[in-house]
């Protein structure tokens, strides 16, 4: 899901109504901005989104391990099944302009705000619509001492730069295992004095 996630925003930035223009063509890719110097051939002239961090959304950690479907109403029949909760998670997104000329990283970057400002509300849709999500992008500001601790983890020269925090993506496991319902209980072993 975290792939989808970045390449809907990868496409929503180069939509070629309300996108980042370029003579280039497309110019945003989903990438890592850390690469090594020799390998940044690919990324020159373009508008790199780099995943920094992800993070658990903890308030929507509490979910039933349990899913109980109804089988018969009269008499009434359930199936239980066991599941691991869903991880809700936020995505920390990093766009930046790695472009030739200053004026032209300044207005890609002036651009993506925009873009995200007014989209701010994005879907993945699936051909298995139990699969669809909607996920909200917002823009998230660090302190210069956070920013320049980022950059120098990347080992890349600062450049214009935009941080996003993108909630809650939903994380599920397929995998269920039926469980057994208690009907009975016998206290035969238990004494009370």
């Amino acid at each position: 899901m975290i792939k989808e996630v970045l390449i809907i925003l990868k496409d929503k930035l180069n939509d070629s109504e309300n996108g980042l223009m370029d003579d280039d063509g497309e110019i945003a890719v989903v990438d890592d901005i850390a690469k090594h110097d020799e390998e940044t051939e690919l990324l020159d002239n373009k508008v790199v989104i780099t995943l920094l961090n992800v993070q658990e959304e903890s308030t929507l950690k509490n979910a039933s391990w349990y899913t109980r479907t109804t089988i018969s109403e009269n008499p009434p029949l359930y199936d239980m099944k066991k599941q691991n909760p869903p991880a809700y998670l936020n995505l920390y997104v990093m766009i930046s302009a790695n472009r030739t000329a200053y004026d032209k990283a300044l207005s890609n970057i002036s651009k993506t705000i925009e873009i995200f400002q007014t989209n701010n509300v994005l879907e993945y849709v699936d051909a298995d619509e139990t699969k669809n999500f909607k996920f909200r992008i917002e823009l998230h500001s660090i302190p210069f001492d956070q920013l320049s601790y980022v950059w120098g983890l990347l080992g890349g020269k600062v450049m214009p730069s935009v941080l996003y925090k993108i909630s809650v993506i939903k994380i599920e496991a397929v995998e269920k295992t039926p469980i057994k319902l208690i009907d009975e209980v016998s206290i035969q072993s238990i004494k009370v004095n």
